[in-house]
């Protein structure tokens, strides 16, 4: 719980991006068959009857009742509570194909399977699925049938009907669509809140695409990043396992730097630093959200205080920091509102 709270924005969104979460036709998909030889099994990149670059799976019937994988790099998901999941497929007729399921894995080791078809048709298609963050068919540690974020598309499974034969179908690519989140608390308004600016950068408040914010300018030759602290103490934030902070960003068209970095400091003095990387960005305003874990990691790097690398509660958000290439020129970035949810 947030002492001193000033107003909760339950009417301020975190707006989600789609997210590729596949694409055979972008280049190859490093992936691991379960048991592949044992159950005659296999998924590797081709072309679906149609010509489109796609991953084929093939089974014996006989073999096994399903066929299940995993991505040797799972994807990370963007948070959500809801999203449409849009999964193209191609399906022969009369193929022995009784459900197709998406595996995701959370922060704590939890693997969700979500059953993604119904009624099984036969040619090209995208499926859409309505996907929740909750989901009662899971396994593995700490199973609560909640995604503990962050999480990772972690692999699929095709289930199907035990005879004599073969079976095929081609996966294309899938994309996610998270739903808008509650932003949380509101922590601090950057353009209300006056700050202290590393040296040989700037910061001021100003107008910027209709909202009042901090616009923040550097100059990659002054200093190797920009960094600011708030002068004020923000309210402080009391013990959490997970919260998720939302910071407002204005990214311009033209946006050099490679991350920019929360910084939260526990009642022992110790600064930890938490990373948005800034290729996960898009121009314009966006709440963006930041999952931090309450022991602290992993993170962006810890100094001062005890030194003991754990958050100690209660933490403030103390400022932000910005990295970017050298010899990168100069550069800008809007700061808004600071949130926090749980």
């Amino acid at each position: 719980m947030i002492r001193q709270l000033l107003f909760t924005a339950f009417l301020t969104p975190v707006f989600g991006f789609a997210a590729t979460l596949l694409d055979p036709a972008a280049g190859p998909v490093a992936l691991h068959v379960n048991n592949a030889d044992k159950r005659q099994q296999s998924v590797a990149a081709a072309q679906s009857p149609d010509g489109k670059p796609m991953l084929e799976a093939k089974w014996n019937c006989a073999a096994a009742t399903y066929l299940e994988f995993s991505f040797d790099k799972p994807v990370v998901l963007p948070e959500f509570r809801a999203g449409d999941l849009d999964v193209d497929l191609f399906i022969p007729e009369n193929a022995p194909v009784r459900k197709i399921s998406l595996r995701i894995t959370d922060a704590e080791g939890e693997t969700l399977q979500y059953q993604l078809t119904g009624t099984i048709k036969s040619g090209n298609q995208t499926l859409r699925y309505q996907l929740k963050d909750t989901n009662s068919n899971s396994w593995g540690a700490k199973k609560n049938g909640k995604i503990d974020f962050p999480a990772k598309l972690s692999g699929m499974s095709i289930d199907f009907d035990r005879k004599d034969g073969n079976g095929e179908l081609w996966i294309g690519k899938i994309e996610f669509t998270p739903a808008p989140l509650e932003a949380g608390d509101l922590i601090a308004d950057a353009a209300e809140s006056p700050v202290n600016v590393g040296g040989g950068q700037s910061a001021a408040v100003e107008e910027i695409d209709e909202k009042k914010a901090l616009r923040l300018n550097w100059d990659a030759a002054k200093a190797r990043w920009f960094e600011f602290s708030f002068k004020n103490p923000l309210p402080p934030i009391e013990q959490f396992e997970s919260a998720r902070f939302g910071v407002e960003l204005f990214v311009p068209e033209k946006f050099t730097a490679s991350r920019i970095n929360l910084r939260l400091t526990d009642k022992n003095g110790e600064t930890f630093q938490f990373t948005i990387p800034a290729a996960e960005l898009k121009p314009g305003w966006q709440l963006v959200p930041l999952r931090v874990n309450g022991s602290g990691k992993p993170n962006s790097g810890s100094w001062g205080g005890d030194k003991n690398k754990q958050l100690d509660f209660p933490v403030r958000v103390t400022g932000l920091a910005v990295d970017y290439p050298a010899n990168s020129g100069v550069g800008t970035l809007g700061i808004g509102k600071i949130f926090v949810a749980r």
